[in-house]
Parts: structure tokens; C-alpha cells; sequence
């Protein structure tokens, strides 16, 4: 970044841990102690930060702007899923209620901001229409994919498969928490369609075991045997997963930006998703879509395409490719470096 900015200079700050806001983490002796940093710690310290520009760099840490004292204001916004839930516009369960302060007073610092960077076209659309920002005080960058996404060789594909998927013929996968506006339930649902079709599909998913009701769906449907969970991946090793994938379905609800379909696309794996929100900005014409995160037949029918029809596979892969090239690190930060211009 200094080297993009030219004059001055750039100091990253953060706070020791991620504390959880709960009687059961204060109980915790290690969580205490990130309590106690991010909540005590971090906000004395702050307001002794002195810097013509600070950025805060996610908004669930807009609420540290309160302690600081000079200078300009930027926050950079990925989403407003917390604040939109707590409105009861996504359709999913609420928060705890011991979060919503926390979320109230991170909008209410996001609306004080001399600036704000969004990392989409619908997540700036959703600060206008949902916090009532001017679109003026909005400069959407959007986030790049790092260079280590990146397809194998085609001598290391191969081996690298069998170590992640066995001997499994077609193999779907799925990235993302098991948080109800991500609908990896939905995903299970139309790989239990699928099945049907191609019994010898198989399904695996990174990032946690699955909760209550994905386990019944799974009991209930008789895929149990054919779909696996994988605990979170390194980075490393999530780019492996992906380049030997078949395909990554990802019918989410609501995306402030969607990680998981860029970073396939880098790795040459074809993409199913979703429409909503900002899916269809990032996605572009190198995924094949559903307008409807809930129907699970189109997603089956979309996911069948790609894995027994080569040719359509092999140009979502092409696409997907050239896609995310688009997605360039240099790009977005030469972006952020003309909004510290001009602030500063």
C-alpha cells in the first residue's frame, strides 16, 4: 500500500483476540482475557492513536471508532447482515440479544464516517437504502482473490483428488458456515435430488459438522453415506480443495460480497449459486445461476449439467478463469489508495 500511496504512511493496529460477549466466556479463563483486551484494553488504548486518517477495516469494529479522537473517519463494508437481521429482513433466526447494543452502535459510527469503501454494488445499495447514506460518502472496491488461488497442474490434480475425495466419480462441493442465511441446507437438498440421478455423486463440505436439522435431512434422505463434513481448512489446503472439485454449489441467501464462488472460479472449479444479492455481481456469466436459492430441483438440474456435459464444464472453467482476473489485488488496492487521497 505505501508504494501505491506514494507520500505518508500506512500502520496497521489491532486488538489482542476475539472475545464472545457471553457469562459462559467470562467464565473462560483464555476468552476472559480477549474479553478484557477488545472490550477494556483496545478502546484506552485507542484513544491515545493519533493519525490524520483512520480506517476501520470491517464493520463490526466501526463501534471502536468512538474512542478515537482526530482525524478522518473510513470504514470498509462487507455486509449488513447483522444489522438487517436484527430488522428481520433476512428471514432468519434473530440474534442474541446481548449483541444488538454492539450492532446499534456500529451503525451508528458507520452513519458518523467521513467516508465509507463498500466491497459490492448491492452492499452500497443496502447503506443507502438501509442506513440512509448518501451515495456520495460510498466507493465500492471490490475485495480480490489472492494469487494463491490458482489451478494445480495436471499432474498434481490427480493425487490430489484421491487424497481429498477418494475414488469419487463426481464430487460436489460446498464452503461456508452452517449460519442460516448461507442455506447449505439447501445445498444438501438438491445434492439429495441430484442423487437421484447420478447415485454415484458425492458431496463434501468445509467448515463445520452439521447442525440438528442438516443431520435429520441427511438420516431422512439416505445420503448420509455419500456426503462428508470437513472441520475449517487452511488456506492452503482450501485451494486444494477446490481445484479438485467437479463443481461448488452455493445457494446462498444473502451475500455482502460471496468468497467462496470467486475463489473457485480462481481455481478453475465451475460454479452453481444463487442470484441474490451481490452473487450476481461477482459471478457475472462464469457460473451457472438459480434465481431462487430455495428451488432445489433447478440447482439438482444445474449441478447435473456440470457434471455430465463436458463441454459446459469445461467453459464455466474458462469463464470462471477469466472472471477472476477481474478480482486483481492491485486493482482494489489502487482504489483504496485514491480514497485515502482524497481524504487526507
Amino acid at each position: 500500500m505505501p508504494a501505491i500511496l506514494g507520500e505518508g504512511s500506512v500502520q496497521a493496529r489491532c486488538p489482542g483476540g476475539i472475545g464472545g460477549f457471553t457469562r459462559r466466556s467470562l467464565e473462560d479463563a483464555p476468552r476472559a482475557r480477549a474479553w478484557m483486551e477488545n472490550y477494556i484494553r483496545w478502546p484506552i488504548r485507542l484513544r491515545g492513536e493519533r493519525a490524520d486518517l483512520f480506517h476501520v477495516v470491517d464493520q463490526g469494529l466501526a463501534w471502536y471508532a468512538r474512542f478515537l479522537k482526530g482525524g478522518k473517519r473510513l470504514a470498509t463494508i462487507h455486509d449488513l447482515i447483522a444489522w438487517m437481521t436484527c430488522r428481520g429482513k433476512l428471514g432468519v433466526p434473530p440474534l442474541p440479544i446481548k449483541r444488538r447494543p454492539l450492532i446499534a452502535e456500529c451503525v451508528r459510527q458507520i452513519r458518523k464516517m467521513d467516508h465509507l469503501v463498500s466491497v459490492s454494488e448491492h452492499t452500497a445499495s443496502c447503506l443507502v437504502g438501509e442506513l440512509g447514506i448518501p451515495a456520495a460518502r460510498i466507493t465500492v472496491v471490490h475485495n480480490f482473490v489472492d494469487d494463491c488461488f490458482r489451478p494445480l497442474s495436471a499432474e498434481d490434480r490427480p493425487r490430489v483428488r484421491e487424497r481429498w475425495f477418494g475414488t469419487a466419480e463426481h464430487v460436489v462441493i460446498h464452503v461456508g458456515k452452517p449460519s442460516a442465511y448461507k442455506n447449505r441446507i439447501g445445498a444438501l437438498k438438491a445434492f439429495a435430488l441430484l442423487r437421484r440421478r447420478l447415485p454415484e455423486a458425492r458431496m463434501f463440505l468445509v467448515h463445520r459438522a452439521p447442525d440438528t436439522e442438516e443431520s435429520a435431512f441427511l438420516k431422512e434422505s439416505g445420503c448420509e453415506g455419500a456426503v462428508r463434513f470437513f472441520p475449517p481448512v487452511s488456506k492452503s489446503e482450501l485451494v486444494e480443495f477446490y481445484c479438485a472439485a467437479d463443481v461448488l454449489v452455493f445457494p446462498s441467501l444473502y451475500e455482502g460480497f460471496g468468497w467462496p464462488p470467486l475463489e473457485a472460479m480462481a481455481c478453475g472449479c465451475p460454479v452453481v449459486c444463487t442470484t441474490r444479492a451481490s452473487l450476481r455481481e461477482v459471478a457475472g456469466d462464469a457460473a451457472l445461476t438459480v434465481e431462487d436459492p430455495h428451488d432445489r430441483a433447478a440447482l439438482a438440474e444445474a449441478l447435473h449439467c456440470v457434471l455430465t456435459d463436458a463441454n459446459t464444464a469445461r467453459d464455466l472453467r474458462g469463464r470462471g478463469l477469466r472472471r477472476a482476473k477481474q478480482f486483481a489485488p492491485m486493482v482494489a488496492l489502487a482504489k483504496v489508495a485514491e480514497v485515502y487521497r482524497s481524504l487526507v
